[in-house]
């Protein structure tokens, strides 16, 4: 960083607790200082962080000519109060402040109410099975997250587990299976999604009522990326509130409880006391040994003990100042047991609501957007997730003279002449870009840019480019996710998902068909960056053999259904594991003949086959060579 090598650096803020540091970094010349996550900086947060606190002095500490480094603070998920909080705790003045809105159309809300646990774990159950993608099952805790996963799993669907509990090597496989595709559902605790970007996510579920409409919507948020529709359940019962309400108690103790658990250890006269929250609780009769663990760290803010890492330090006593005297916060403690109270009462208010979900959560937000075709389950309690209804827009409801009182029944509707033609455009520019991009880049020729990828892939030649150019990047996208939804344009999958046209979308292309959209049930895809490039050798044929080999085929296999030589799929797969894909080499080339291979390899060196090939018998061919090779580059480059 000093020498100026890096021009982008992602640090935890929990690093600015260490002086030296920020030291260190003084030196550097640092022209933006981006807060991520900037809700957890605010005490009035769903997720306060108090290491976030540390922002505000680390900016100043990295002042040059004492001038601090331009701050931008993000999230997607601040009320109006916690946006000036998080103004207010980095000292920002006068900022600008821009709002994308908080509506989103793709996502389907629904509040569904349970009576028995049978019947939770079974709609449960149903969501995930009728969902044609990935999703989330968020569970309250650990021990819901295993009876859960445990349930599922005798259910017949594969799911995996996920929690704070376990090790992170299981966590960090656990989230690269499930980001790569290869599982398809996962059941968590929050502590799943914080950085999850999985574009394709189709629904969320929420076994358990979440502590706030933040929390909530963030997880919620994370389904239909990609802007496609996707559906969000949450299943309610009032019986949820009581895990929270104990969350509450633990994380925010009484007066009495700390001043209980302050007067015990005064009373054992050791300088050092080595027990365990869980040895506390037995011995002084507290039950909450939650509630004990938050009663020791305002203890330790206030100065009154000092805890060691780990039971074998102890807790240390500092003053021994009578319990009168104590320093504790206990204003502080009340209003933010008062916050998280509030939060949780409003998360009920939504569960119960009778009307409109969106327009509870835009209001919530403080977006004051009048909300026009939604699918929630109150607005439409009928509507299925995969049904088709077919209707008409509600201005045609309104100029009809229908009865308004009734919610606007909502589906495909017939196009207009003018987005008929524009949805031609768009099929026509599928079609010559060849199955070869993503939905951004469609978009982007569209639009006539003259984006780096563009330019360089040479798509500003195509008869297509600039056709749609008084369009918005946004707004193409979203009508391109409604040709999808119609089965006009077919999406891959894989980290870049290509599209190309369906034999429907050849007929509409060349009007010989018209098809009928739901505008209203898409969004543009914000997971698609027409800026960011591909990967130089990027091939969606490679592409097309790395997913059916993650589904578990042999290169036989693979060259018998995408009917290509054994050969190509070979060459295929060399240049994947070059890449650095995760593919075993040991499935590909007998171990005895890898052994020969990499022995020529050390005393031919790398850089062609032919030397290789000479220094070996006869039966090892050239396209076994090739993917031990590849591996021994790819361990070279790292």
């Amino acid at each position: 960083m000093a020498r100026g090598d890096y021009r982008l650096v992602y640090v935890a803020p929990e690093r600015f607790r260490n002086a030296r540091f920020i030291e260190a970094l003084k030196p550097v010349k640092i022209s933006l200082f981006a807060v991520d996550e900037a809700h957890c900086i605010s005490q009035w947060g769903h997720d306060f962080r108090p290491d976030y606190l540390r922002l505000r002095e680390a900016a100043e500490a990295l002042a040059a000519d004492g001038k601090r480094p331009r701050i931008i603070a993000l999230t997607a998920t601040a009320t109006p109060a916690v946006r000036s909080d998080i103004a207010k705790q980095l000292a920002l003045k006068n900022p600008a402040s821009f709002i994308a809105g908080f509506d989103r159309h793709n996502l389907m809300l629904r509040v569904e109410p349970w009576k028995s646990d049978n019947e939770r774990i079974t709609r449960t159950f149903q969501l995930a099975r009728s969902s044609n993608g990935s999703g989330i099952i968020y569970a309250a805790t650990r021990k819901a997250v295993e009876s859960v996963s445990r349930r599922l799993e005798q259910m017949g669907l594969a799911v995996a587990g996920y929690h704070a509990g376990l090790d992170e090597a299981k966590r960090a496989r656990i989230q690269d299976h499930f980001m790569a595709g290869d599982t398809q559902v996962i059941v968590a605790t929050n502590a799943f999604g914080m950085g999850v970007d999985k574009a394709d996510l189709r629904f969320v579920t929420h076994y358990n009522l979440p502590g706030s409409v933040e929390a909530y919507y963030q997880e919620v948020g994370r389904a239909g990326r990609d802007g496609l529709p996707s559906v969000c359940t949450l299943l309610f019962n009032y019986v949820d509130t009581r895990v929270h309400e104990f969350f509450i108690e633990g994380t925010y103790p009484p007066q009495p409880l700390i001043e209980q658990l302050y007067i015990h250890l005064l009373a054992l006269k050791l300088d050092a006391i080595h027990l365990s929250t869980s040895e506390m609780s037995a011995r002084f009769g507290i039950k909450n040994e939650m509630a004990i663990s938050s009663a020791l760290v305002y203890l330790e803010k206030a100065g009154h003990i000092e805890r060691g890492q780990g039971i074998s330090q102890g807790i240390r006593m500092i003053d021994r100042a009578p319990v009168e005297e104590l320093c504790v916060d206990w204003n502080d403690i009340a209003r933010r047991e008062a916050a998280e109270r509030r939060k949780l009462r409003e998360m009920v208010d939504y569960a119960d609501h009778k009307r409109c979900l969106r327009q509870f959560i835009l209001r919530y937000f403080g977006d004051r957007k009048l909300v026009a075709n939604c699918r929630c389950s109150n607005c439409q309690p009928n509507l299925k997730w995969g049904e088709v209804v077919k209707a008409e827009r509600a201005q045609a409801r309104a100029a009809s003279g229908e009865d308004q009182s009734t919610p606007p029944s909502v589906g495909p509707r017939a196009l207009s002449d003018e987005e008929h033609l524009a949805a031609r455009k768009i099929l026509s520019c599928v079609a010559r870009l060849e199955g070869q991009f993503g939905k951004g880049t469609v978009a982007s020729v569209l639009r006539g840019s003259k984006a780096k990828n563009v330019l360089a892939n040479g798509l500003d030649q195509l008869s297509t480019y600039g056709l749609l150019a008084e369009h918005a990047q946004d707004e193409l996208t979203r009508f391109i996710n409604a040709l999808i939804v119609a089965g006009c344009v077919k999406q891959g999958g894989g980290a870049y998902p290509v599209v190309s046209l369906t034999p429907l979308g050849r007929e509409v292309m060349l009007d010989r068909q018209r098809v009928e959209l739901d505008l209203d049930a898409v969004e543009a895809d914000t997971s698609d960056d027409p800026a960011v490039e591909l990967p130089p050798n990027f091939s969606p044929t490679r592409e097309q053999t790395w997913e059916l080999y993650r589904q578990g085929l042999t290169p036989r296999e693979i060259a018998a259904q995408r009917n290509l030589k054994l050969k190509t799929i070979e060459e295929h797969l060399a240049v994947l594991i070059e890449e650095g894909r995760e593919i075993n080499v040991d499935d590909l080339v007998e171990a005895p003949d890898r052994a020969l291979i990499e022995a020529a390899a050390k005393r031919c060196g790398l850089a062609g086959l032919r030397p290789i090939k000479d220094e070996l018998p006869e039966r090892i061919e050239y396209s076994a060579i090739r993917i031990v090779v590849a591996a021994l580059r790819r361990k070279q480059k790292a």
